[in-house]
């Protein structure tokens, strides 16, 4: 239909058309400045725990599977249903992620790792890619719908739904693109810290210099997922000082090279990964 209606409509008309369809569309990002007060007044926003979430992960996961098989550059992302391998944001973090693990577990054979916010177990598989010869005892912590589902995937594994994976030690632990989700990041921090006996890596955090930590939304209908969910960009001087507030040393920094547009917001995000060592 959306064919036939272009064929018999002039150009300059079906211009118009477009443009404003594109302005009463909400935009993906957006700054939300009353904050997290937002999703009690607003029934769009869901959060990730949602049926549909799940669904495109099963959807993908297949893909995902046949893309970490082969010897090709791991320029993919594990919620994508593509083939392409010239994603190089993409490309960067999941090479940085493997640098990291490889210092993390320097001298060791095997490990306890925690996956804080790892959805249905995409970085195990990743990790196993990246250091075949690593034994990995794997923790993964996500809402319930996907730690469910992870579990059936990998009975060998442990799966949690809430913050009872916090009352153990690790060596190891990443919150790949979760710890801004949180809205008291900064108690979750220092229960991540408290729990590793080593590193802890917290990438895909967006990240601002100038402005203060602010909230925003994403609107994810594009991407297969029924849901919108908030999230910081946190100041980036108030984050280090709060990991180091919590026992952390600050290693390393990272780009991860995403720096999504957001509506309104007071100071355009990075993307950054921090590697932090645990202070004995």
């Amino acid at each position: 239909m959306k064919n036939i209606l272009k064929d018999f409509t002039p150009p300059f008309l079906w211009r118009l058309a477009k443009k404003i369809v594109t302005i009463g569309e909400k935009p993906e990002w957006e700054y939300i400045p009353e904050g997290w007060q937002a999703q009690k007044k607003d029934p769009n926003i869901k959060g990730w725990n949602m049926e549909s979430v799940k669904e495109a992960y099963q959807k993908m996961w297949p893909r995902f599977l046949k893309n970490i098989e082969s010897t090709l550059p791991l320029a993919i992302s594990p919620e994508s249903n593509s083939s392409q391998r010239d994603n190089l944001i993409f490309h960067n973090m999941i090479i940085t992620y493997g640098y990291v693990l490889a210092v993390s577990t320097r001298n060791k054979s095997s490990i306890s790792m925690l996956d804080w916010g790892g959805g249905i177990g995409h970085y195990y598989l990743l990790s196993k890619k990246l250091c075949p010869d690593l034994e990995i005892n794997y923790h993964c912590k996500d809402l319930p719908i996907l730690a469910e589902y992870g579990q059936t995937l990998f009975p060998e594994a442990h799966f949690y739904s809430d913050e009872t994976c916090l009352n153990q030690k690790y060596d190891f632990i990443l919150a790949s693109s979760s710890l801004h989700y949180c809205e008291d990041w900064q108690s979750i921090l220092t229960g991540l810290a408290q729990a590793t006996e080593g590193y802890l890596f917290i990438t895909r955090l967006p990240i601002v210099v100038q402005a203060s930590s602010y909230v925003m939304i994403q609107r994810v209908y594009k991407n297969g997922y029924d849901t919108e969910y908030l999230g910081w960009c946190l100041n980036k001087e108030e984050f280090i000082n709060s990991a180091a507030n919590s026992g952390l040393k600050l290693i390393q920094e990272f780009y991860n090279g995403e720096n999504p547009v957001i509506l309104n917001a007071p100071e355009s995000c990075q993307y950054m990964g921090f590697l932090f060592k645990k202070i004995v």
